[in-house]
């Protein structure tokens, strides 16, 4: 049975400022949600927020891309958009950066990531189908670049590298150029590893313009084990809009990696362009789903859901919430100990973000008129 997994998330209202949907917005959707299922367009889903951002997380027959799911998706943001209105919530809509997309809502503002597999329990490697899903908020698509390169190029990081033989063989990443806004296309590369794992590492030391967007097993080539909403909100809308605030799905176990090597990369809180108004440079925090930003900054966070899929394509009977245990304690105190320091420094140098990405901000405007105020000055004899 094919089986289509996707996740499709925006930011259409918050309470209070850039914190957390309401609960009639939650419900508009989760309403949605059922009904779709009870008309069959859907076989399963989910509702669950991080931070301001609503995720819709879907099983379905209809394939990547699938017209019905994707106009079925957006108009559950636009009636969680008239929810969030009616109660004069902030942000209204803010993600929803086209008046109707045609079809696939990629590309016009929701992070979409989906995978398409064959669901047989008869199968010698996937006989049982396990899946992570990651929600970020108040970061940039590259926010998941590190953590799957430690577990796909990594076995100081991965044990599973050198003791699975079918993880041994190695995968194939594709790696978008986030810069590239073309009718043409995207523009994107397939890169092997381990043999060219450094040529992939050259390129994501720069996390703002290329990104992981797909990972594929070598073991067998049509099993994709990774999906990543790799896209750039400022690339459509051509104006600062919020962070990307990107969603993943990683399926594990098996000829795939195992839950534990996945979310190990997590423990460290590396650094991440997000922050409130997209500004800084600031550690990713992993946190429970259903998590409100509150705190100073506005952290970039990220919550991860795992799932078991039934042979129906059924996963919502029970998930497990990863970062909401008790273990990741410690990584939440350690990575709001790292971000206090960080921000000692304000605005000066690394801690802020790059100027590739400021340029989407007001503080390019204020360096623009001051251009016109600076002089040459005649050296002096």
């Amino acid at each position: 049975m094919k089986i289509t997994l996707s996740i499709i998330k925006a930011d259409v209202g918050s309470i209070g400022g850039h914190t957390k949907p309401s609960e009639r917005m939650l419900a508009r959707a989760r309403d949605r949600i059922s009904e779709a299922v009870e008309r069959k367009l859907l076989i399963d889903g989910m509702v669950t927020y991080t931070g301001d951002d609503i995720a819709l997380v879907m099983s379905h027959g209809n394939g990547v891309g699938a017209a019905s799911v994707h106009g079925f998706a957006w108009e559950t943001f636009l009636a969680a958009t008239d929810e969030a209105r009616e109660a004069g919530l902030y942000g209204t809509g803010q993600d929803l950066l086209v008046d109707s997309p045609s079809g696939n809502v990629r590309g016009a503002g929701p992070a979409v990531a989906e995978i398409s597999f064959e669901r047989d329990p008869r199968s010698k490697d996937r006989a049982a189908e396990q899946f992570l899903v990651f929600a970020g908020d108040k970061c940039s698509p590259g926010a998941y670049s590190l953590p799957l390169y430690a577990v796909f190029c990594d076995p100081m990081h991965n044990g599973g590298l050198l003791l699975s033989p079918k993880l041994h063989k190695g995968f194939t990443l594709t790696i978008i150029d986030m810069n590239h806004a073309s009718a043409s296309g995207d523009r994107v590369i397939r890169l092997d590893v381990p043999e060219r794992a450094w040529d992939v590492a050259c390129l994501l030391q720069n996390p703002d313009r290329f990104a992981i967007e797909a990972i594929h097993s070598r073991h067998k080539p049509d099993e994709q084990v990774v999906s990543v909403s790799a896209t750039r909100l400022h690339n459509i809308a051509g104006t600062y809009t919020g962070k990307d605030d990107p969603v993943a799905i990683v399926r594990t176990q098996g000829i795939f990696p195992a839950l534990e090597e996945i979310v190990e990369p997590y423990l460290l809180g590396h650094f991440v362009t997000g922050d409130c108004r997209g500004s800084h440079v600031m550690p990713l925090m992993p946190v429970a789903i259903d998590t409100a930003v509150a705190g100073a900054y506005c952290l970039p966070i990220i919550s991860c859901v795992a799932c078991s899929m039934d042979p129906m394509g059924r996963f919502t009977g029970e998930t497990l919430d990863v970062f909401g245990n008790v273990a990741w304690d410690a990584t939440r105190l350690k990575v709001q100990q790292k971000a206090d320091e960080w921000r000692r420094q304000g605005f000066i140098g690394p801690t802020m973000a790059s100027h590739a990405e400021l340029a989407y901000t007001g503080i390019m405007d204020t360096l623009s008129g001051l251009e016109r105020e600076f002089a040459h000055r005649a050296e002096a004899r």
